[in-house]
């Protein structure tokens, strides 16, 4: 018979590890540079917040906890794409600075002024467009997620409690009109 997966302990440890690589077949959405303790206060705070009532309410609500997680993880990765692409502004302008001294013969404090430093800053106030597009594509797909689920939860509730639920539920969502 042959023997799969890791051998040795160094690999077995490691290998325990490979659900919170992508997080799809793990149990808390936590990634390494997350804290277990954080988000187990959040899903006590937010069991809390929907009351389920048994078994297949509280996995609705563990679902919504995992979406509402997953949402604060694309707003900080926003803010630190935002971040780095600030931090790279004095190595950029130091960068240009050499590049004016040398091969054009710009002095240093003309390529390195307030309003440059202040373009500079304006223009990464947002992640790059790509980056940008992503972080939205992936924002709005978790919001879908999560009030779906909401839905499924309060029909849930309101069946259990023996009120009628609609059969259908229309939600309109979409960029603004112009």
């Amino acid at each position: 018979m042959t023997r799969r997966g890791p051998n040795t302990q160094r690999g077995k440890a490691a290998s325990s590890r490979n659900a919170i690589k992508h997080g799809l077949t793990s149990e808390a959405p936590v990634t390494l540079a997350e804290s277990h303790e954080e988000w187990q206060r959040h899903l006590d705070g937010v069991i809390a917040a929907y009351e389920p009532v048994g078994y297949v309410e509280t996995l609705k609500v563990e679902r919504i906890a995992s979406l509402f997680w997953r949402l604060r993880r694309a707003v900080r990765y926003e803010t630190e794409m935002i971040d780095n692409r600030l931090n790279d502004i004095p190595d950029d302008l130091a960068t240009a600075a050499r590049y004016g001294e040398k091969a054009l013969a710009i002095p240093r404090e003309q390529t390195i002024t307030e309003e440059k430093v202040g373009g500079l800053i304006s223009s990464r106030l947002l992640p790059p467009g790509d980056t940008l597009a992503r972080i939205m594509k992936y924002e709005a797909h978790l919001h879908r997620m999560l009030t779906q689920t909401e839905h499924e939860l309060e029909a849930l509730q309101a069946r259990r409690k023996g009120e009628r639920t609609p059969l259908a539920r229309l939600d309109i969502s979409g960029p603004p009109s112009a």
